[in-house]
Protein backbone atom coordinates (compact mmCIF):
# COMPACT_ATOMS: atom_id res chain seq x y z
CA UNK A 1 0.00 0.00 0.00
CA UNK A 2 0.91 3.25 -0.74
CA UNK A 3 0.02 7.04 1.17
CA UNK A 4 -3.24 6.45 -0.29
CA UNK A 5 -3.80 3.28 0.50
CA UNK A 6 -3.97 2.18 -3.03
CA UNK A 7 -2.69 -1.31 -3.92
CA UNK A 8 0.97 -1.02 -5.65
CA UNK A 9 1.54 -4.74 -6.21
CA UNK A 10 0.64 -6.27 -8.90
CA UNK A 11 0.82 -8.25 -12.23
CA UNK A 12 3.41 -5.50 -13.65
CA UNK A 13 5.12 -5.20 -10.52
CA UNK A 14 5.94 -9.23 -10.10
CA UNK A 15 8.21 -10.02 -12.61
CA UNK A 16 9.78 -13.38 -14.34
CA UNK A 17 12.87 -14.06 -16.57
CA UNK A 18 13.82 -17.61 -18.37
CA UNK A 19 17.11 -18.93 -18.60
CA UNK A 20 16.90 -18.67 -22.73
CA UNK A 21 16.44 -15.12 -22.07
CA UNK A 22 19.89 -14.92 -20.19
CA UNK A 23 21.57 -17.00 -22.61
CA UNK A 24 20.91 -15.25 -25.45
CA UNK A 25 22.08 -11.39 -23.63
CA UNK A 26 18.03 -10.78 -23.24
CA UNK A 27 17.35 -8.97 -19.46
CA UNK A 28 13.72 -7.96 -20.25
CA UNK A 29 11.54 -9.42 -17.89
CA UNK A 30 8.04 -11.14 -18.90
CA UNK A 31 5.02 -10.04 -16.49
CA UNK A 32 2.50 -12.57 -15.14
CA UNK A 33 -0.10 -13.53 -17.11
CA UNK A 34 -3.52 -13.20 -15.90
CA UNK A 35 -5.39 -13.65 -19.71
CA UNK A 36 -8.14 -15.82 -18.50
CA UNK A 37 -7.89 -17.15 -22.62
CA UNK A 38 -7.86 -21.30 -22.50
CA UNK A 39 -7.85 -21.52 -18.53
CA UNK A 40 -10.06 -24.54 -18.70
CA UNK A 41 -7.56 -26.11 -20.49
CA UNK A 42 -5.89 -27.91 -17.94
CA UNK A 43 -4.93 -31.56 -18.98
CA UNK A 44 -1.42 -31.19 -20.25
CA UNK A 45 -2.25 -32.41 -23.95
CA UNK A 46 -4.68 -30.07 -24.31
CA UNK A 47 -2.32 -26.60 -23.28
CA UNK A 48 0.02 -27.45 -25.77
CA UNK A 49 0.09 -26.92 -29.80
CA UNK A 50 1.63 -30.55 -30.04
CA UNK A 51 -0.65 -32.96 -30.57
CA UNK A 52 -0.60 -36.30 -28.25
CA UNK A 53 -2.60 -39.86 -28.20
CA UNK A 54 -2.54 -41.13 -24.85
CA UNK A 55 -4.08 -44.07 -23.08
CA UNK A 56 -7.28 -41.96 -22.08
CA UNK A 57 -6.61 -40.21 -19.03
CA UNK A 58 -4.68 -37.78 -17.76
CA UNK A 59 -1.18 -38.30 -16.40
CA UNK A 60 -1.12 -41.63 -18.91
CA UNK A 61 1.54 -42.46 -21.22
CA UNK A 62 1.61 -40.42 -23.97
CA UNK A 63 3.48 -39.70 -27.32
CA UNK A 64 3.11 -36.78 -30.18
CA UNK A 65 1.04 -37.96 -32.95
CA UNK A 66 2.88 -36.22 -35.34
CA UNK A 67 6.92 -36.67 -36.37
CA UNK A 68 8.64 -34.64 -34.32
CA UNK A 69 12.29 -34.18 -33.89
CA UNK A 70 14.79 -35.60 -31.42
CA UNK A 71 15.92 -32.62 -29.31
CA UNK A 72 19.09 -34.11 -27.99
CA UNK A 73 22.08 -35.47 -30.84
CA UNK A 74 23.67 -37.85 -28.37
CA UNK A 75 22.19 -40.39 -25.86
CA UNK A 76 18.72 -40.33 -24.61
CA UNK A 77 17.29 -43.20 -22.28
CA UNK A 78 14.36 -44.17 -25.01
CA UNK A 79 11.86 -44.02 -22.24
CA UNK A 80 9.98 -40.63 -23.16
CA UNK A 81 6.28 -41.77 -22.60
CA UNK A 82 5.78 -39.72 -19.06
CA UNK A 83 8.93 -36.84 -20.46
CA UNK A 84 5.54 -34.31 -21.44
CA UNK A 85 4.80 -34.25 -17.76
CA UNK A 86 8.40 -33.28 -16.94
CA UNK A 87 9.47 -29.74 -15.98
CA UNK A 88 12.00 -28.96 -18.49
CA UNK A 89 14.93 -26.22 -17.37
CA UNK A 90 12.94 -23.82 -20.40
CA UNK A 91 10.45 -23.88 -18.07
CA UNK A 92 11.68 -22.23 -14.76
CA UNK A 93 10.18 -18.79 -14.11
CA UNK A 94 13.07 -16.51 -12.15
CA UNK A 95 11.11 -14.35 -10.47
CA UNK A 96 11.71 -10.27 -9.53
CA UNK A 97 8.39 -10.24 -7.16
CA UNK A 98 9.29 -6.84 -5.39
CA UNK A 99 6.32 -8.24 -2.73
CA UNK A 100 5.82 -11.77 -2.04
CA UNK A 101 3.83 -13.18 -4.97
CA UNK A 102 1.69 -16.68 -4.86
CA UNK A 103 -0.10 -18.22 -7.66
CA UNK A 104 -2.75 -21.28 -7.20
CA UNK A 105 -4.17 -23.06 -10.26
CA UNK A 106 -6.56 -26.01 -9.39
CA UNK A 107 -8.35 -28.26 -11.61
CA UNK A 108 -10.77 -30.39 -10.25
CA UNK A 109 -11.62 -32.94 -13.25
CA UNK A 110 -14.41 -35.66 -13.28
CA UNK A 111 -13.59 -38.93 -12.22
CA UNK A 112 -10.94 -37.67 -9.89
CA UNK A 113 -8.88 -35.59 -12.84
CA UNK A 114 -7.15 -33.48 -10.45
CA UNK A 115 -4.54 -31.17 -10.77
CA UNK A 116 -3.03 -28.63 -8.64
CA UNK A 117 -0.25 -25.90 -9.52
CA UNK A 118 1.29 -23.87 -6.58
CA UNK A 119 3.90 -21.38 -6.81
CA UNK A 120 5.28 -18.84 -4.38
CA UNK A 121 8.36 -16.60 -4.97
CA UNK A 122 9.72 -13.60 -2.89
CA UNK A 123 12.45 -11.44 -2.81
CA UNK A 124 15.34 -11.12 -0.10
CA UNK A 125 16.38 -7.92 -1.30
CA UNK A 126 16.85 -6.03 -4.80
CA UNK A 127 18.94 -8.07 -6.27
CA UNK A 128 17.72 -12.38 -4.67
CA UNK A 129 14.96 -13.72 -5.10
CA UNK A 130 13.54 -17.61 -3.93
CA UNK A 131 10.74 -19.38 -4.76
CA UNK A 132 9.68 -22.95 -4.61
CA UNK A 133 6.67 -24.48 -7.06
CA UNK A 134 4.78 -27.60 -6.28
CA UNK A 135 2.65 -29.53 -8.82
CA UNK A 136 0.44 -32.35 -8.07
CA UNK A 137 -1.87 -34.58 -10.39
CA UNK A 138 -4.13 -37.31 -9.88
CA UNK A 139 -6.82 -39.33 -11.69
CA UNK A 140 -8.80 -42.09 -10.48
CA UNK A 141 -9.33 -45.43 -13.16
CA UNK A 142 -11.80 -44.84 -16.38
CA UNK A 143 -11.51 -48.28 -17.33
CA UNK A 144 -11.29 -51.18 -15.18
CA UNK A 145 -12.24 -50.23 -11.75
CA UNK A 146 -12.91 -52.78 -9.02
CA UNK A 147 -14.19 -49.30 -7.28
CA UNK A 148 -15.52 -45.66 -8.07
CA UNK A 149 -12.48 -43.89 -6.25
CA UNK A 150 -9.37 -46.70 -7.24
CA UNK A 151 -6.41 -44.14 -7.83
CA UNK A 152 -4.64 -45.06 -11.95
CA UNK A 153 -2.02 -41.68 -11.78
CA UNK A 154 -0.32 -40.04 -8.61
CA UNK A 155 2.29 -37.72 -10.12
CA UNK A 156 4.24 -34.90 -8.40
CA UNK A 157 6.06 -32.55 -9.00
CA UNK A 158 8.90 -30.17 -6.70
CA UNK A 159 10.83 -27.58 -7.25
CA UNK A 160 13.35 -24.57 -5.31
CA UNK A 161 15.24 -22.06 -7.24
CA UNK A 162 17.10 -18.72 -6.51
CA UNK A 163 17.72 -16.01 -8.81
CA UNK A 164 20.51 -13.75 -8.21
CA UNK A 165 22.00 -10.27 -10.13
CA UNK A 166 24.60 -8.01 -8.75
CA UNK A 167 24.12 -4.47 -8.05
CA UNK A 168 25.59 -3.48 -11.50
CA UNK A 169 23.72 -6.19 -13.46
CA UNK A 170 26.82 -7.54 -14.45
CA UNK A 171 26.59 -10.90 -13.06
CA UNK A 172 23.40 -12.97 -13.04
CA UNK A 173 23.34 -16.83 -10.69
CA UNK A 174 20.29 -18.87 -11.99
CA UNK A 175 19.61 -21.99 -9.62
CA UNK A 176 16.93 -24.85 -9.06
CA UNK A 177 16.54 -28.54 -7.99
CA UNK A 178 13.47 -30.23 -8.94
CA UNK A 179 12.32 -33.84 -8.02
CA UNK A 180 9.74 -35.43 -10.11
CA UNK A 181 7.66 -38.45 -9.18
CA UNK A 182 5.44 -40.24 -11.15
CA UNK A 183 3.30 -43.74 -11.08
CA UNK A 184 0.71 -45.24 -13.24
CA UNK A 185 -1.33 -48.54 -12.77
CA UNK A 186 -1.38 -50.13 -16.02
CA UNK A 187 -4.02 -51.77 -17.52
CA UNK A 188 -3.16 -53.13 -20.81
CA UNK A 189 -6.24 -51.91 -22.47
CA UNK A 190 -9.80 -53.34 -22.16
CA UNK A 191 -10.12 -57.16 -23.17
CA UNK A 192 -13.04 -57.78 -25.38
CA UNK A 193 -14.03 -60.46 -27.15
CA UNK A 194 -13.64 -61.51 -30.78
CA UNK A 195 -17.68 -61.08 -31.70
CA UNK A 196 -17.69 -58.47 -29.35
CA UNK A 197 -20.30 -55.50 -30.23
CA UNK A 198 -19.39 -51.63 -30.06
CA UNK A 199 -20.81 -50.65 -27.14
CA UNK A 200 -18.52 -53.70 -25.48
CA UNK A 201 -15.62 -51.21 -26.51
CA UNK A 202 -17.29 -48.60 -24.06
CA UNK A 203 -17.82 -50.06 -20.73
CA UNK A 204 -15.72 -47.99 -18.68
CA UNK A 205 -15.06 -48.97 -15.58
CA UNK A 206 -17.14 -52.14 -15.81
CA UNK A 207 -14.56 -52.90 -18.36
CA UNK A 208 -12.48 -56.12 -18.51
CA UNK A 209 -8.70 -55.56 -18.45
CA UNK A 210 -5.76 -57.30 -19.02
CA UNK A 211 -3.57 -56.00 -15.66
CA UNK A 212 -5.02 -55.29 -12.33
CA UNK A 213 -1.57 -54.89 -10.30
CA UNK A 214 1.06 -53.50 -12.80
CA UNK A 215 2.31 -50.02 -12.79
CA UNK A 216 4.83 -47.93 -14.46
CA UNK A 217 7.18 -45.66 -12.53
CA UNK A 218 9.22 -42.55 -13.37
CA UNK A 219 11.30 -40.96 -11.43
CA UNK A 220 13.19 -38.02 -12.23
CA UNK A 221 16.04 -35.67 -10.04
CA UNK A 222 18.11 -32.52 -11.32
CA UNK A 223 20.06 -29.92 -10.04
CA UNK A 224 20.79 -27.34 -12.06
CA UNK A 225 23.06 -23.96 -12.56
CA UNK A 226 23.34 -21.04 -14.71
CA UNK A 227 25.83 -18.18 -14.50
CA UNK A 228 27.30 -15.46 -16.63
CA UNK A 229 29.16 -12.39 -15.90
CA UNK A 230 29.12 -9.17 -18.66
CA UNK A 231 32.69 -7.89 -19.03
CA UNK A 232 31.06 -5.88 -21.45
CA UNK A 233 27.88 -5.68 -24.07
CA UNK A 234 29.67 -7.32 -26.66
CA UNK A 235 31.58 -9.36 -24.29
CA UNK A 236 30.05 -12.09 -21.59
CA UNK A 237 31.52 -15.57 -20.15
CA UNK A 238 28.77 -17.73 -18.83
CA UNK A 239 29.26 -21.28 -17.67
CA UNK A 240 26.05 -24.72 -16.90
CA UNK A 241 26.33 -27.42 -15.02
CA UNK A 242 23.98 -30.23 -14.32
CA UNK A 243 23.33 -33.40 -12.59
CA UNK A 244 20.33 -35.13 -13.80
CA UNK A 245 19.18 -39.00 -12.48
CA UNK A 246 16.33 -40.68 -14.37
CA UNK A 247 14.96 -43.88 -12.85
CA UNK A 248 12.37 -45.90 -14.74
CA UNK A 249 10.59 -49.03 -13.14
CA UNK A 250 7.56 -51.58 -14.29
CA UNK A 251 6.35 -53.84 -12.21
CA UNK A 252 3.71 -56.21 -11.96
CA UNK A 253 3.30 -58.35 -8.57
CA UNK A 254 1.06 -60.97 -9.57
CA UNK A 255 1.70 -62.67 -12.87
CA UNK A 256 -1.40 -64.19 -15.11
CA UNK A 257 0.50 -66.32 -17.82
CA UNK A 258 -2.35 -68.06 -19.27
CA UNK A 259 -6.00 -67.84 -19.54
CA UNK A 260 -8.41 -70.60 -18.44
CA UNK A 261 -7.40 -72.47 -22.55
CA UNK A 262 -3.81 -72.33 -21.84
CA UNK A 263 -2.95 -69.53 -24.02
CA UNK A 264 -0.64 -66.52 -23.02
CA UNK A 265 -2.66 -64.46 -21.84
CA UNK A 266 -0.64 -61.13 -22.18
CA UNK A 267 2.81 -61.42 -21.14
CA UNK A 268 4.87 -63.37 -24.23
CA UNK A 269 7.54 -64.66 -22.68
CA UNK A 270 8.77 -65.29 -18.93
CA UNK A 271 12.62 -64.68 -19.00
CA UNK A 272 13.66 -64.65 -15.32
CA UNK A 273 10.98 -65.17 -13.09
CA UNK A 274 6.88 -66.09 -13.37
CA UNK A 275 5.32 -64.84 -10.52
CA UNK A 276 6.52 -61.43 -11.02
CA UNK A 277 8.06 -58.75 -12.95
CA UNK A 278 10.15 -56.00 -11.85
CA UNK A 279 12.34 -54.44 -14.36
CA UNK A 280 14.61 -51.50 -13.89
CA UNK A 281 17.14 -48.81 -15.71
CA UNK A 282 18.82 -45.84 -14.28
CA UNK A 283 20.33 -43.21 -15.89
CA UNK A 284 23.04 -40.56 -13.89
CA UNK A 285 23.91 -38.24 -15.83
CA UNK A 286 26.67 -34.78 -15.28
CA UNK A 287 26.57 -31.92 -18.19
CA UNK A 288 29.20 -28.33 -18.04
CA UNK A 289 28.76 -26.40 -20.50
CA UNK A 290 30.88 -23.12 -20.82
CA UNK A 291 30.73 -20.36 -23.34
CA UNK A 292 31.19 -16.39 -24.65
CA UNK A 293 28.69 -14.85 -26.20
CA UNK A 294 27.43 -10.71 -26.38
CA UNK A 295 25.56 -8.56 -28.54
CA UNK A 296 27.39 -6.20 -30.97
CA UNK A 297 25.15 -3.06 -31.17
CA UNK A 298 21.51 -3.78 -31.25
CA UNK A 299 21.69 -5.41 -34.63
CA UNK A 300 24.05 -8.82 -33.56
CA UNK A 301 23.86 -11.47 -30.84
CA UNK A 302 26.41 -14.52 -31.15
CA UNK A 303 27.80 -16.96 -28.32
CA UNK A 304 29.99 -20.29 -28.91
CA UNK A 305 30.16 -23.19 -26.36
CA UNK A 306 32.10 -26.48 -25.62
CA UNK A 307 30.25 -29.17 -23.92
CA UNK A 308 30.47 -32.12 -22.29
CA UNK A 309 27.99 -34.94 -20.81
CA UNK A 310 28.95 -37.97 -18.66
CA UNK A 311 26.49 -40.26 -18.52
CA UNK A 312 26.33 -43.90 -16.85
CA UNK A 313 23.12 -46.01 -18.68
CA UNK A 314 22.03 -49.77 -16.33
CA UNK A 315 19.62 -51.73 -16.29
CA UNK A 316 18.47 -54.26 -13.16
CA UNK A 317 19.44 -57.15 -14.82
CA UNK A 318 22.03 -56.09 -17.16
CA UNK A 319 25.24 -53.88 -16.54
CA UNK A 320 26.38 -53.43 -20.33
CA UNK A 321 26.79 -49.73 -21.16
CA UNK A 322 28.80 -48.37 -18.72
CA UNK A 323 30.24 -45.10 -18.98
CA UNK A 324 29.58 -42.52 -21.70
CA UNK A 325 31.32 -39.21 -22.47
CA UNK A 326 30.26 -36.41 -25.31
CA UNK A 327 31.65 -33.69 -26.06
CA UNK A 328 30.22 -30.80 -28.00
CA UNK A 329 31.15 -28.17 -29.63
CA UNK A 330 28.68 -25.43 -30.89
CA UNK A 331 27.12 -21.85 -31.33
CA UNK A 332 24.57 -19.79 -32.50
CA UNK A 333 24.34 -16.52 -34.25
CA UNK A 334 21.12 -13.95 -34.49
CA UNK A 335 21.65 -10.97 -37.37
CA UNK A 336 18.85 -8.27 -37.44
CA UNK A 337 19.29 -7.20 -41.20
CA UNK A 338 16.64 -4.29 -39.98
CA UNK A 339 14.27 -3.98 -36.86
CA UNK A 340 12.17 -6.25 -38.68
CA UNK A 341 13.99 -9.05 -40.64
CA UNK A 342 16.04 -11.46 -38.78
CA UNK A 343 18.38 -13.63 -39.96
CA UNK A 344 19.33 -16.88 -37.28
CA UNK A 345 21.53 -19.99 -37.24
CA UNK A 346 22.95 -22.52 -34.57
CA UNK A 347 24.71 -25.29 -34.99
CA UNK A 348 26.27 -28.28 -32.72
CA UNK A 349 28.70 -31.00 -33.30
CA UNK A 350 29.51 -33.87 -31.08
CA UNK A 351 32.75 -35.96 -30.83
CA UNK A 352 31.61 -38.94 -32.95
CA UNK A 353 29.98 -36.63 -35.58
CA UNK A 354 26.42 -36.11 -35.25
CA UNK A 355 25.42 -32.88 -35.08
CA UNK A 356 22.39 -30.22 -35.41
CA UNK A 357 21.97 -27.43 -37.43
CA UNK A 358 19.16 -24.78 -37.77
CA UNK A 359 18.50 -21.62 -40.14
CA UNK A 360 16.21 -19.45 -40.06
CA UNK A 361 14.93 -16.01 -41.24
CA UNK A 362 11.48 -14.50 -39.84
CA UNK A 363 9.93 -11.04 -40.41
CA UNK A 364 6.53 -9.27 -39.75
CA UNK A 365 4.71 -11.58 -42.18
CA UNK A 366 7.26 -14.83 -42.94
CA UNK A 367 9.31 -17.44 -41.17
CA UNK A 368 10.77 -19.51 -42.87
CA UNK A 369 13.37 -22.42 -41.30
CA UNK A 370 15.63 -25.13 -42.35
CA UNK A 371 16.94 -27.85 -40.17
CA UNK A 372 19.69 -30.47 -40.18
CA UNK A 373 20.07 -33.39 -37.79
CA UNK A 374 22.31 -36.41 -37.21
CA UNK A 375 21.35 -38.32 -33.79
CA UNK A 376 22.06 -41.37 -31.98
CA UNK A 377 19.56 -43.94 -30.94
CA UNK A 378 18.38 -44.48 -27.72
CA UNK A 379 20.35 -46.65 -25.41
CA UNK A 380 16.88 -49.16 -24.89
CA UNK A 381 16.27 -49.38 -28.78
CA UNK A 382 19.71 -50.39 -29.28
CA UNK A 383 19.87 -52.91 -25.64
CA UNK A 384 17.29 -54.40 -23.56
CA UNK A 385 16.94 -57.36 -20.94
CA UNK A 386 13.81 -57.59 -18.61
CA UNK A 387 11.50 -60.14 -17.63
CA UNK A 388 9.95 -60.30 -20.63
CA UNK A 389 11.73 -58.71 -23.46
CA UNK A 390 15.03 -58.82 -24.86
CA UNK A 391 17.38 -57.75 -27.53
CA UNK A 392 20.81 -56.35 -28.68
CA UNK A 393 20.83 -54.18 -31.69
CA UNK A 394 23.72 -52.00 -33.21
CA UNK A 395 22.07 -49.36 -35.27
CA UNK A 396 23.44 -46.27 -37.69
CA UNK A 397 22.61 -42.89 -36.92
CA UNK A 398 19.24 -41.18 -37.39
CA UNK A 399 19.23 -38.54 -39.92
CA UNK A 400 16.39 -35.96 -40.82
CA UNK A 401 16.07 -32.92 -42.60
CA UNK A 402 13.05 -30.42 -42.40
CA UNK A 403 12.29 -27.41 -44.38
CA UNK A 404 9.31 -25.09 -43.09
CA UNK A 405 7.70 -21.94 -43.68
CA UNK A 406 4.78 -20.29 -42.78
CA UNK A 407 2.99 -16.61 -43.38
CA UNK A 408 0.76 -14.46 -41.06
CA UNK A 409 -1.55 -11.51 -41.98
CA UNK A 410 -4.88 -9.78 -40.00
CA UNK A 411 -7.28 -8.42 -42.05
CA UNK A 412 -9.93 -6.68 -40.43
CA UNK A 413 -12.25 -9.56 -39.41
CA UNK A 414 -9.81 -12.34 -39.62
CA UNK A 415 -6.06 -13.77 -39.38
CA UNK A 416 -4.86 -16.53 -41.50
CA UNK A 417 -1.55 -18.47 -41.00
CA UNK A 418 -0.67 -20.97 -43.69
CA UNK A 419 2.10 -23.21 -42.65
CA UNK A 420 4.10 -25.88 -44.41
CA UNK A 421 7.16 -28.46 -43.19
CA UNK A 422 8.19 -31.01 -45.06
CA UNK A 423 10.55 -33.84 -43.73
CA UNK A 424 12.78 -36.33 -44.63
CA UNK A 425 13.95 -39.08 -42.13
CA UNK A 426 16.63 -41.47 -42.76
CA UNK A 427 17.48 -44.68 -40.72
CA UNK A 428 13.96 -43.93 -38.53
CA UNK A 429 14.32 -46.34 -35.37
CA UNK A 430 10.40 -47.37 -33.97
CA UNK A 431 8.93 -50.31 -32.36
CA UNK A 432 7.49 -52.83 -34.58
CA UNK A 433 4.34 -55.02 -35.06
CA UNK A 434 6.03 -57.58 -32.59
CA UNK A 435 6.86 -54.83 -29.89
CA UNK A 436 10.76 -54.62 -30.92
CA UNK A 437 12.67 -51.84 -32.07
CA UNK A 438 13.39 -51.58 -35.56
CA UNK A 439 15.67 -49.48 -37.54
CA UNK A 440 14.23 -48.60 -41.30
CA UNK A 441 17.24 -47.54 -43.82
CA UNK A 442 14.26 -46.69 -46.57
CA UNK A 443 13.75 -42.95 -46.52
CA UNK A 444 10.08 -41.67 -45.18
CA UNK A 445 8.95 -38.20 -46.54
CA UNK A 446 6.50 -36.24 -43.93
CA UNK A 447 4.17 -33.59 -45.53
CA UNK A 448 2.82 -31.50 -42.99
CA UNK A 449 0.30 -29.17 -44.30
CA UNK A 450 -1.77 -26.74 -41.99
CA UNK A 451 -4.12 -23.81 -41.82
CA UNK A 452 -4.87 -21.47 -38.69
CA UNK A 453 -8.00 -19.53 -39.76
CA UNK A 454 -9.37 -16.68 -36.59
CA UNK A 455 -12.29 -15.02 -37.67
CA UNK A 456 -13.58 -11.96 -35.70
CA UNK A 457 -17.55 -11.78 -35.68
CA UNK A 458 -17.57 -8.40 -34.38
CA UNK A 459 -16.26 -7.11 -30.90
CA UNK A 460 -17.10 -10.17 -29.34
CA UNK A 461 -17.50 -13.22 -31.25
CA UNK A 462 -14.24 -14.77 -32.20
CA UNK A 463 -13.63 -18.35 -34.18
CA UNK A 464 -10.29 -19.68 -33.61
CA UNK A 465 -9.60 -22.93 -36.34
CA UNK A 466 -6.64 -24.48 -37.37
CA UNK A 467 -6.52 -27.66 -39.70
CA UNK A 468 -3.76 -29.88 -40.81
CA UNK A 469 -3.10 -32.55 -43.15
CA UNK A 470 -0.29 -34.49 -42.87
CA UNK A 471 0.76 -37.22 -45.59
CA UNK A 472 4.01 -39.65 -45.44
CA UNK A 473 5.57 -41.56 -48.48
CA UNK A 474 8.26 -43.04 -49.47
CA UNK A 475 10.00 -46.61 -48.95
CA UNK A 476 9.83 -45.73 -45.29
CA UNK A 477 6.42 -44.67 -44.64
CA UNK A 478 5.14 -47.51 -43.22
CA UNK A 479 6.94 -46.95 -39.76
CA UNK A 480 5.08 -43.88 -39.44
CA UNK A 481 1.34 -43.75 -38.66
CA UNK A 482 -0.54 -40.45 -38.34
CA UNK A 483 -4.19 -39.65 -39.21
CA UNK A 484 -4.78 -37.00 -42.52
CA UNK A 485 -6.66 -34.94 -41.12
CA UNK A 486 -6.95 -32.93 -37.71
CA UNK A 487 -9.28 -29.72 -36.92
CA UNK A 488 -8.95 -28.10 -33.69
CA UNK A 489 -11.50 -24.94 -32.92
CA UNK A 490 -12.32 -22.24 -30.49
CA UNK A 491 -15.67 -20.74 -30.75
CA UNK A 492 -16.62 -18.39 -28.05
CA UNK A 493 -18.07 -15.30 -26.78
CA UNK A 494 -15.67 -12.55 -25.10
CA UNK A 495 -16.67 -9.78 -22.91
CA UNK A 496 -16.32 -7.44 -19.94
CA UNK A 497 -19.70 -6.76 -18.11
CA UNK A 498 -20.78 -5.63 -14.46
CA UNK A 499 -19.29 -1.67 -15.51
CA UNK A 500 -15.94 -3.37 -16.61
CA UNK A 501 -15.30 -5.72 -13.16
CA UNK A 502 -15.71 -9.10 -14.49
CA UNK A 503 -14.17 -10.27 -17.80
CA UNK A 504 -15.79 -13.39 -18.98
CA UNK A 505 -15.30 -16.16 -22.04
CA UNK A 506 -18.17 -18.78 -22.99
CA UNK A 507 -17.86 -21.19 -25.98
CA UNK A 508 -16.92 -24.49 -26.95
CA UNK A 509 -13.73 -26.19 -27.71
CA UNK A 510 -13.73 -28.13 -31.08
CA UNK A 511 -11.82 -31.28 -32.40
CA UNK A 512 -11.62 -33.63 -34.92
CA UNK A 513 -9.54 -36.03 -36.11
CA UNK A 514 -9.86 -38.70 -39.28
CA UNK A 515 -9.26 -42.53 -38.58
CA UNK A 516 -6.48 -44.26 -38.90
CA UNK A 517 -4.02 -47.34 -37.60
CA UNK A 518 -2.89 -45.65 -34.18
CA UNK A 519 0.24 -46.72 -32.79
CA UNK A 520 -0.54 -49.28 -29.68
CA UNK A 521 0.64 -49.29 -26.25
CA UNK A 522 3.74 -51.68 -24.33
CA UNK A 523 3.61 -50.82 -20.69
CA UNK A 524 6.31 -53.52 -20.19
CA UNK A 525 8.77 -51.30 -22.28
CA UNK A 526 6.57 -47.74 -22.18
CA UNK A 527 6.88 -47.97 -25.84
CA UNK A 528 4.33 -46.70 -28.24
CA UNK A 529 4.21 -49.59 -31.13
CA UNK A 530 3.50 -50.15 -35.23
CA UNK A 531 -0.01 -52.25 -35.55
CA UNK A 532 -2.39 -52.88 -38.31
CA UNK A 533 -5.37 -55.04 -36.29
CA UNK A 534 -6.88 -51.96 -34.48
CA UNK A 535 -7.91 -48.55 -36.54
CA UNK A 536 -9.13 -45.75 -34.56
CA UNK A 537 -11.83 -45.19 -35.85
CA UNK A 538 -12.94 -41.16 -37.04
CA UNK A 539 -14.30 -38.91 -33.87
CA UNK A 540 -15.27 -35.44 -32.76
CA UNK A 541 -15.78 -33.46 -29.27
CA UNK A 542 -17.14 -30.69 -28.31
CA UNK A 543 -16.56 -29.47 -25.10
CA UNK A 544 -18.70 -26.54 -23.31
CA UNK A 545 -17.09 -24.46 -20.90
CA UNK A 546 -17.33 -20.90 -19.07
CA UNK A 547 -14.68 -18.84 -17.59
CA UNK A 548 -14.50 -15.39 -15.30
CA UNK A 549 -12.01 -13.53 -13.88
CA UNK A 550 -12.93 -10.69 -11.32
CA UNK A 551 -9.53 -8.63 -9.95
CA UNK A 552 -7.16 -11.41 -8.49
CA UNK A 553 -9.70 -14.75 -9.07
CA UNK A 554 -10.75 -16.65 -11.66
CA UNK A 555 -12.83 -19.67 -12.25
CA UNK A 556 -14.02 -21.88 -14.50
CA UNK A 557 -16.51 -24.46 -15.36
CA UNK A 558 -16.32 -27.58 -18.69
CA UNK A 559 -18.56 -29.85 -19.81
CA UNK A 560 -16.66 -31.90 -21.39
CA UNK A 561 -17.40 -34.52 -23.98
CA UNK A 562 -20.84 -32.79 -24.51
CA UNK A 563 -21.86 -34.73 -27.92
CA UNK A 564 -21.27 -38.33 -26.17
CA UNK A 565 -23.86 -40.56 -26.96
CA UNK A 566 -24.53 -43.72 -24.96
CA UNK A 567 -22.74 -46.89 -24.71
CA UNK A 568 -20.58 -44.70 -27.23
CA UNK A 569 -17.25 -43.15 -27.34
CA UNK A 570 -13.75 -43.14 -29.48
CA UNK A 571 -9.99 -44.70 -29.20
CA UNK A 572 -6.84 -42.69 -29.12
CA UNK A 573 -4.84 -45.44 -28.66
CA UNK A 574 -6.01 -49.10 -29.42
CA UNK A 575 -8.01 -50.61 -26.65
CA UNK A 576 -7.64 -47.50 -24.26
CA UNK A 577 -10.72 -45.72 -24.47
CA UNK A 578 -10.82 -41.88 -24.04
CA UNK A 579 -12.01 -39.48 -21.47
CA UNK A 580 -16.20 -40.00 -21.49
CA UNK A 581 -18.70 -37.20 -20.75
CA UNK A 582 -17.89 -35.19 -17.57
CA UNK A 583 -17.80 -32.17 -15.84
CA UNK A 584 -14.41 -30.27 -15.10
CA UNK A 585 -14.19 -27.52 -13.00
CA UNK A 586 -11.17 -24.90 -11.57
CA UNK A 587 -10.13 -21.47 -10.45
CA UNK A 588 -6.89 -19.66 -10.02
CA UNK A 589 -5.85 -16.97 -7.81
CA UNK A 590 -3.04 -14.38 -7.92
CA UNK A 591 -1.80 -13.25 -4.43
CA UNK A 592 0.80 -10.09 -5.19
CA UNK A 593 1.41 -9.05 -1.07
Amino acid sequence: MDDSTELVYGPTTSRYMFERDLRHSDTLYHHIDTAIHNLERFEFKDKTETIYQDLGNNGTAMRPIYYAESSTIGRTTGFESYTPYVKQVNDFKYYDTKSPFMELNVAFGGKGRNVVDFSFSRNINAQWNIGFDVHKISAFKLIGSSSLRETQISGTGVDLYTFHSSKNSKYHLMFHAYKFEHKATESGGIFVEDDAEERDFFQYQDSDVFLRTAASYDTRTRLHLYQEYSVAEFFEVYAVASRINIENRFEDTQLTTVDAQGTPYYYDDFLIRTDSTLDASLFNEWRVEAGLKGRVGKRIFYSGYVKRRDIDFNYRYLDTFGHTAENYLGGDIKLYVTKSNALSGKIEVMDGGQYYFSGRYENNFLRAQYTSRKYLPSYMSERYFGNHNEWSNSFEDILSNTISGSLFHAFSFVRLEPEVKISTIDNYVYFGEDKLPAQNSAVALVNNYSLRSDFFLGKHFKLENKVIFNNVAGDGADAIRTPDWNYMGKWYYDNIIFNNYMEMQLGVNLRWQSAYFANAYDPVTQQFYVQNEFEASSFWTADLFFVMKAQKLSLWAKFKYLNQKKEDGYFETPYYPATRKMIDLGLRWHFYD
